[in-house]
Formats: C-alpha cells, sequence, structure tokens
C-alpha cells in the first residue's frame, strides 16, 4: 500500500488554495492520502508523526511531501522501490539527491534508518537523514521520470536564525562532512 503524507500547518492567507492544488495533481498516484493538519514543534517532528501514522495504517511506502508541491511529469508509484529511498526532479532539475520536500520511503528502510532527528528546528534535517541513509547502505536516487513542481522557498530574515542553529547543530553532530547536493551522496 502506498500512502502519501503531507504535514500542513500554513497559515498564510496568501498560500490558500496551495493544499487542493497539491492533492488535485496527485489524485489516483497512491492508495490513501493523509494529511497532518496543525503546526508541530519541528518540520521533523510533524515528518516523524507523518511517517508513524502512515506506517501504522499498513503502508508499504510512504511518499512524504510539502503541501506546496504540485506532480507536473510521471507517476508517484514510480518513486517507490523496494529498499530505496527515491525522489523526484524539481522544477525539471536535480535539486538534490536527497531532499525532504519529497521523496518516496519504504517500510523496512524506516525501520533501518530510523526517523528524522527532532532537534532540527527546519533546516539541515534532510541532510542528517541523507548522511544516516548513507551509512546504513541504502541507495538513494532521483528517479528523473518524476517530476514536480516546488515555488523556491522564502528564507526570510525571521528563519536566519533556525538556518543558522540548524547548521551548527549538524556541524556538531557530522563535522563539517557537506555533500554535493546535486551529487552522490
Amino acid at each position: 500500500m502506498i500512502v502519501t503524507a503531507i504535514p500542513y500547518w500554513e497559515s498564510d492567507p496568501g498560500k490558500r488554495g496551495v493544499l487542493s492544488r497539491c492533492l488535485s495533481s496527485i489524485k489516483g498516484q497512491q492508495d490513501d492520502i493523509l494529511v497532518l493538519a496543525g503546526k508541530q514543534k519541528t518540520l521533523p517532528t510533524a515528518w516523524n508523526m507523518c511517517l508513524d501514522m502512515s506506517f501504522g495504517m499498513g503502508a508499504d511506502f510512504v511518499i512524504l511531501s510539502n503541501d506546496d508541491i504540485e506532480l507536473t511529469g510521471g507517476n508517484f508509484k514510480d518513486l517507490c522501490v523496494p529498499g530505496e529511498v527515491v525522489s523526484p526532479l524539481v522544477n525539471g532539475e536535480v535539486y538534490k539527491v536527497f531532499h525532504a520536500h519529497i521523496f518516496a520511503l519504504p517500510r523496512d528502510v524506516w525501520k533501518k534508518v530510523g526517523a528524522f532527528d527532532e532537534n532540527f528546528q527546519v533546516y539541515w534535517a534532510d541532510t542528517d537523514y541523507a548522511v544516516r541513509l548513507k551509512k546504513a547502505g541504502v541507495p538513494v536516487y532521483i528517479n528523473e521520470t518524476v517530476n514536480v513542481l516546488h515555488p523556491e522557498p522564502a528564507r526570510t530574515l525571521k528563519h536566519e536564525s533556525k538556518i543558522t542553529r540548524d547548521e551548527e547543530y549538524f556541524v556538531e553532530k557530522w563535522g563539517r562532512t557537506y555533500f554535493d547536493p546535486a551529487g552522490e551522496l
């Protein structure tokens, strides 16, 4: 069973309709959809809640997606490969090999690697997870037959402290081991 899970907490009136466009674009692409409404302590907390609930519903694969993703080509089901973590192209290009905008996670990988680190606020949690996937020997790649539209994230001044804090935590945890976002992990 494939479940698409979407943490949704957007309260910005200017972004109304984003979730409905997302849901319309992925209609029929999965067996079930779970939308987690309400703001959580951190974004990784929301991701973990979505994954816990989806796998608890019996999902074999969870496609975790931002609420502002629109499928523009291919099929979500093509992201579901046993034992591998697969992402689509974002805006027609390789954004980075693993990113938390949207990816498919098999149940067996979730059991092997575990939850996202909730010590991250928003940023760097996906890079941390990519390091953990690599260390666990899990193949991570992009299926270029699947494409999604994702608006550029707004990095406003109000988020600068979270970016800095999360980057410092990542460096404390892993050292200055950075991976080329568009390259191999």
